[in-house]
């Protein structure tokens, strides 16, 4: 078992860390493609069905009509299997885009500070926190209907606050490397702006004080899109047993996600008081 070498801590230099990789050659990465198949579109049929509160079976021409303007039930079925390998291209190219940049902060040659941890802990938090606001729930109402606790959602959150500090890190320096800027004009088309709209943007966030905090994460994407860019990927199709295994999980969150809304159509009686009391 080899010796693991603690890492040093980065330069400040104002309010940015300075990191440097043990190497800028482009990364090498391995990246899983989806193997599709009719399976997924008949699960597709009869979540519709159930959402329409009929069988499978009694989906008919006339249905497909009335209900999403299809000619027909075939046609439907060819416009879900396009929808489906559009979705599909767009998972796998985001994957290449993930697993290009998780490759890149391997090479990180500094460990990257708590406090930067500790801020995408927050934003992170923070995200749930507005996930959950939206569904009219507390983040610990929310965990509790998942059957998620606290501490394992703490774990989770702390893995994933290191995993996005440590990319930035990595990003950051990258860009450094490839000593690239960012233009204010770029910067519309970075963030996914309407052009039309980019000047009243721009100005916007100057009034805000926080165009050069977007000037920095657009910095990083810009050196995301190169690494990913320049990545040697290698793909390979998941076995028939991944693809059932994930096929199955889709049926099990789509059941999941009818019976939450099931119980929350039943009409509810007096709840018990007390603490921590899951109402079944």
């Amino acid at each position: 078992m080899g010796i693991e070498i603690a890492k040093p801590e980065p330069i400040r230099l104002g309010n940015r860390y300075l990191y440097t990789l043990t190497s800028y050659e482009p990364v090498k990465i391995e990246v899983s493609v989806e193997r599709t198949s009719d399976a997924e579109i008949d699960l597709t049929l009869e979540s519709l069905a159930a959402d329409g509160g009929i069988e499978v079976d009694a989906l008919t021409d006339e249905w497909a009509r009335e209900h999403t303007g299809a000619p027909s039930l075939d046609e439907l079925k060819a416009s879900l299997a396009r929808e489906r390998d559009r979705a599909v291209a767009s998972r796998t190219e985001e994957a290449r885009f993930t697993a290009a940049v998780t490759e890149l902060a391997t090479r990180l040659g500094q460990k990257v500070p708590e406090d930067e941890v500790a801020r995408y802990r927050a934003m992170l938090l923070r995200s749930n926190e507005l996930d959950a606001g939206a569904l009219g729930l507390s983040l610990d109402d929310l965990l509790l209907r998942l059957g998620t606790s606290r501490a394992e959602f703490d774990r989770t959150l702390e893995e994933q606050a290191l995993v996005e500090a440590e990319r930035e890190a990595a990003l950051s320096a990258f860009a450094s490397e490839r000593k690239l800027t960012v233009d204010e004009s770029e910067i519309p088309y970075l963030v996914g702006q309407d052009p039309a709209h980019g000047a009243a943007y721009l100005e916007q966030m100057k009034q805000q004080g926080a165009l050069e905090g977007l000037r920095f994460q657009c910095l990083l994407t810009k050196a995301a899109r190169a690494v990913a860019a320049e990545a040697t990927c290698v793909y390979v199709q998941e076995s028939p047993e991944e693809a059932a295994k994930r096929l199955q999980a889709m049926r099990d969150t789509l059941a999941q996600m009818r019976e939450r809304s099931a119980r929350q159509k039943e009409p509810s009686g007096d709840a018990p008081e007390g603490p921590n009391l899951h109402l079944v």
